[in-house]
């Protein structure tokens, strides 16, 4: 017999690892881009998003399923360079099966609920697949004995999730607002297909098999897969249930840190690159404790004591994120620090311990549950089948179930909780002073967590000013209708971070928001054309303007599209929405899905979208293919109007947008509901971008308004502010309807490259960067 390599080969570890670093970039970028690619065929709504991710874990759990049988059987360079081969021709599919869908309308014969899972299917499971069969043979390849395996899984884990860290901000950052989206589904495809070559070259020659007997097979070659210290299906049912949890905690992370910093591009990309560092890190610690305790001498029943002890203080930090989360240091000092700093602070210390922490499982587990070389790949890619199988299920569980159904604060407590089940059942921890003093301290962590979950809720007197009224998480926001505590009549819809409605519920026609008031005067335009208007609006929210509305001008038809159930129910059981009274139709669906197939041509003399998420608007209702829906479906001289909220002079979105309507409207104006400064870069402002075919007669709304005003104002001399409290459309007739000044929206709009957002490049985040950059230094959010 040969003598086993008593050292890692740096080198040949290094290797693999750079081909699992670059597939898993790779993999990442390609999942990122696969909902805007499939948005115009299903919309962007959760099911969408779970959908493509959850197609993508299953073909990652598959794929390392089947690698692991294709390393222990093919463990050769040449594979590695098939398998990339086979990589980077699904990555063209990917720009492929779009093009096919565009042709041929095939997906328009499909009923949505069934489209969506299906078109997801088509379009990522290949990529999924084909990609995640590297894992296991990189490790199978850069594995000498069993006695390195846990160091060897923790590094080439730990380098595959680096990749999907360089990966999330190379797309956030760089390629989406640089590049269209084939171009990036390209570039992906001839890197691996490059790599593909690189490896094909240099594996010229090389050894044939870097397991061929009898150097680099243990003594032990003649064990059977259950023959190690950890049983298989013990090792598949711990990864599964680690991994349900960390899935569900990250995507639970996301909605708490939404309540305090809002959504956008820093926070997404914030959370997620701070949980794969956390996880990266975690798989280097975990092999490095794998390879040390798992064949020290002892007691064989102790022998997972290493293991059981990490998913206890895994559950210690995940209950601790209750307290970080109640700490002053969230809001200040690092309040005046802006945005992006906000983020990673609070993302650092509230999720980097826990996802590092289980980061550490997986080494270990494999470590434990490999009995020989000869089975490695099988084992290792079994075992992280079984731990994306996880991920599947906490996607799910969490974005369907849990997170609507207990709420943010108690999912989290059940994924603390479930860790100390499972490492219970991984050992005794009981019999070690260690383990039982972790067990104390990690089931007080839960306990406390329970007793603030408790505390929290309604306020118990929904009278007084500042009570809480309800408190919900549904699938898309944490939705909190509160009392107003200066004006006690009032009550305000907060969806996470942004004050969404102010509304009076003994008043329908209550206007807080002034850009709502545009809208009205337009609905009114409308009439003067068609005594009975037909509406739709984009965007339910606190329903103020729907309401207000169908209240002043009944004979008009109003529709409203609203993506998320939970918000139009907290509107009529707490803020005086009754869509059956007022004869409004409430659709629950994503809006481009219903005006590209709801929608009769030639409807409506009047939509608007003001489905705004915080600021930004969603990217697929910017484009120009849904502007060209959105004119299909008003009249002949219909008007479409679009809320933005952006800076003024140096805004980057609203010009993007303002260039976007010319492709499709013979007149475009920016509008906004009182004068504009434009000598102040920062001040940021909601406007509205009027769009038809018909030009703005602005002079004949404000002979309307006025003639209103004339019939509807009581003349009291009072300052706005003190009789703001009162306001109604009729009374605030007056600060309707300002277009902005021609040679200042020129100017502006000369100073900034001419972009055109399109379904293949809408970086609408990016243009709003600095929005977000500015938001939080000392201001309030515009809105608010």
């Amino acid at each position: 017999m040969g003598t086993l390599p008593s050292r890692i080969s740096l080198g040949r570890v290094l290797g693999v690892g750079l081909v699992v670093f670059t597939a898993n970039a790779a993999l990442l970028v390609l999942q990122l881009v696969a909902g805007r690619l499939l948005s115009p065929y299903i919309g962007s709504s959760l099911e969408t998003w779970t959908s493509v991710i959850g197609v993508f874990l299953a073909g990652i759990a598959l794929g390392n399923g089947f690698g692991g049988r294709i390393a222990d059987r093919y463990p050769t360079p040449r594979t590695l360079a098939v398998l990339l081969g086979l990589g980077s021709l699904t990555a063209l599919w990917m720009v492929t099966f779009p093009m096919l869908l565009q042709a041929t309308d095939a997906h328009t014969g499909v009923t949505l609920g069934v489209r969506i899972p299906l078109l997801a299917f088509l379009l990522c499971f290949p990529a999924g697949l084909t990609l995640s069969l590297l894992t296991p043979l990189a490790i199978k390849l850069g594995l000498p004995d069993v006695s390195k395996a846990g160091r060897v899984v923790g590094v080439v884990f730990a380098l595959g999730t680096l990749g999907c860290l360089v990966g999330n901000y190379l797309t956030g950052f760089y390629l989406i607002p640089s590049y269209t989206l084939d171009t990036i589904v390209q570039g992906c495809a001839a890197v691996l297909g490059a790599l593909a070559i690189g490896t094909f070259v240099l594996s010229h020659g090389a050894q044939r098999s870097v397991a061929s007997p009898p150097a680099l097979r243990s003594e032990d070659s003649t064990l059977r897969l259950n023959d190690a210290i950890l049983p298989l299906r013990k090792a598949y049912l711990i990864v599964f249930l680690a991994s349900f949890g960390g899935m569900t905690l990250e995507l639970a992370g996301v909605r708490l840190l939404a309540r305090e910093l809002g959504v956008s591009l820093f926070t997404w990309t914030g959370i997620i690159g701070v949980m794969l560092a956390g996880t990266a890190v975690g798989n280097i610690l975990g092999g490095q404790i794998a390879d040390r305790f798992a064949r020290k001498p002892g007691d064989e029943i102790l022998r997972g004591l290493p293991l059981a002890i990490t998913l206890l203080i895994a559950a210690g930090a995940t209950s601790c994120i209750f307290v970080v989360h109640g700490l002053p240091v969230l809001r200040s000092p690092f309040e005046e620090s802006g945005l992006p700093t906000r983020v990673i602070v609070a993302t650092f210390l509230l999720f980097f311990p826990p996802m590092m922490v289980l980061g550490m499982i997986s080494p270990q587990v494999i470590r434990l549950a490999i009995p020989d070389v000869g089975h490695a790949g099988t084992v290792a890619g079994r075992i992280y089948g079984w731990s994306t199988a996880g991920a599947i299920a906490g996607t799910f569980a969490s974005g369907y179930v849990m997170l609507s159904g207990l709420g943010v604060n108690w999912t989290i407590v059940t994924i603390a909780f479930l860790f100390i089940l499972v490492s219970v059942a991984v050992a005794p921890v009981w019999r070690s002073n260690a383990g039982l003093y972790l067990l104390s301290i990690a089931a007080g962590g839960v306990f406390g967590s329970l007793i603030h979950n408790l505390r929290q809720g309604p306020s118990a007197d929904p009278t007084e000013p500042g009570a809480v009224l309800s408190v919900n998480d549904s699938n898309y926001y944490t939705i909190l209708v509160v009392r107003d505590f200066d004006r006690p009549w009032h009550l305000k819809l907060n969806l996470d971070h942004l004050l969404h409605s102010v509304v009076d519920p003994q008043q329908p026609t209550y206007l807080y928001y002034e850009h709502e008031g545009i809208q009205m005067e337009m609905l009114r335009d409308a009439r003067t054309r068609n005594t009975k208007p037909r509406m739709l609006v984009i965007g339910g929210g606190g329903f103020t303007f729907p309401r207000c509305a169908k209240t002043l001008l009944p004979e008009a038809t109003v529709e409203v599209v609203e993506i998320d159930p939970a918000v139009t129910s907290a509107a009529v059981k707490h803020l005086g929405f009754d869509p059956k009274r007022l004869d409004i139709p409430v659709f629950h669906m994503d809006g481009r899905q219903f005006v590209a197939e709801k929608v009769q041509p030639s409807t409506y003399d009047l939509i608007v979208l003001d489905a705004v998420n915080d600021y930004s608007v969603p990217s697929h209702l910017t484009t120009r293919e849904f502007n060209e829906s959105v004119k299909k479906g008003l009249t002949r001289d219909g008007v479409y109007l679009l809320t933005v909220i952006d800076g003024v002079s140096d805004g980057k979105l609203w010009k993007a947008a303002y260039h976007t309507l010319k492709q499709s409207f013979a007149h475009v104006e920016l509008v906004s509901s009182q004068a504009i400064d434009w000598e102040i870069p920062d001040q940021r402002h909601v406007f509205v971008l009027y769009a038809s075919d018909r030009p703005l007669d602005a002079a004949s709304i404000w002979n309307q308004a006025e003639r209103r005003l004339t019939a509807a104002w009581q003349p009291i001399q009072l300052p706005l502010a003190a009789i703001a409290g009162n306001w109604t459309s009729e009374s605030r007739a007056r600060v309707f309807m300002v277009p902005m000044q021609g040679p200042l929206v020129k100017a502006a709009l000369e100073n900034e490259k001419e972009v055109i957002l399109t379904d293949q490049f809408a970086p609408v985040d990016n243009l709003l960067a600095d929005v977000f950059r500015k938001r939080d230094k000392g201001r309030k959010p515009v809105e608010e």
